[in-house]
């Protein structure tokens, strides 16, 4: 669910980052379409990755943060997408906006017959197997306390303000919803070697941790990001919940053994 947070001044790189708004939404995905290419939703056109990309700011778990100049232009310099609670962000999306991305969806594969045919090779059958499921509620999966991995979908800084902390700032501010939430992890994906990010997040403290090929055969790398003050307060809930039930058994069991007590001294009279 999109929010406006206090906008923050970079004296590094003169910019400011704020929550993205409806109207950020065209240039938004104007900008993904023609620095981030590679997948499906970037060749499915503006009007579908628009659609796509409001979900993050209507959606709880949803994450949309934009880098503006910090002047009286304020001219959009970079985005972040991503969300908080992968898992259930995603059952929200399929909840609550399948039949419209799938309308949008088919109407821009149908005059676009090259992505039409590569998506019959690599994703037909588990997209129709994920569209026929049934809606469920994200509860159903996953509770409070379980631990959540927060994931960062889309980042885009454009090439003239790249190399001075731009996305530094987006992704600070991303790891701090993502703490205040409760994430314990962050996790992304970037194409592996040097058309993709990966320097760029190893410089700002992101881990490797496996490479694979996406579906359109191209080499990826995942990278995580450690949330240690998150992951330690899971820890505590379930801590706690462990002593609750501990304390919850044993008083049960002390109330049985007074009752039994007691019953055996009734027998005696």
């Amino acid at each position: 669910m999109n929010q406006i947070f206090p906008m923050f001044p970079s004296a590094r790189s003169m910019v400011m980052v704020r929550g993205a708004t409806d109207q950020d939404l065209r240039l938004m995905a104007s900008d993904m379409i023609r620095y981030l290419p590679d997948g499906l939703f970037p060749r499915l056109g503006q009007r579908f990755v628009t659609l796509w990309m409001r979900t993050f700011l209507t959606q709880q778990q949803g994450v949309a943060l934009v880098a503006v100049t910090n002047d009286v232009a304020q001219q959009q310099v970079g985005f972040l997408i991503g969300s908080t609670h992968q898992v259930r962000h995603v059952a929200d999306v399929l909840n609550n906006h399948k039949w419209s991305l799938l309308l949008s969806g088919t109407a821009a594969l149908s005059i676009r017959p090259r992505v039409l045919l590569q998506f019959l090779r690599t994703r037909a059958r588990p997209y129709l197997r994920r569209i026929a499921g049934r809606p469920s509620s994200p509860s159903a999966t996953t509770t409070k306390s379980e631990p959540a991995t927060a994931v960062i979908t889309s980042l885009v800084v454009l090439p003239t303000v790249r190399g001075g902390g731009v996305g530094s700032l987006l992704v600070d501010e991303f790891l701090a919803q993502a703490k205040r939430e409760g994430s314990f992890r962050a996790e992304l994906v970037t194409t592996a070697g040097a058309a993709g990010a990966g320097v760029f997040y190893e410089k700002i403290g992101w881990v490797r941790a496996e490479e694979r090929y996406s579906k359109d055969g191209t080499e990826i790398q995942t990278y995580r990001h450690s949330l240690k003050e998150a992951e330690a307060g899971v820890k505590v809930a379930c801590l706690q919940s462990d002593v609750q039930r501990h304390l919850t058994k044993s008083i049960a069991s002390s109330q049985e053994s007074e009752f039994k007590d007691t019953n055996d001294l009734l027998s005696t009279l």
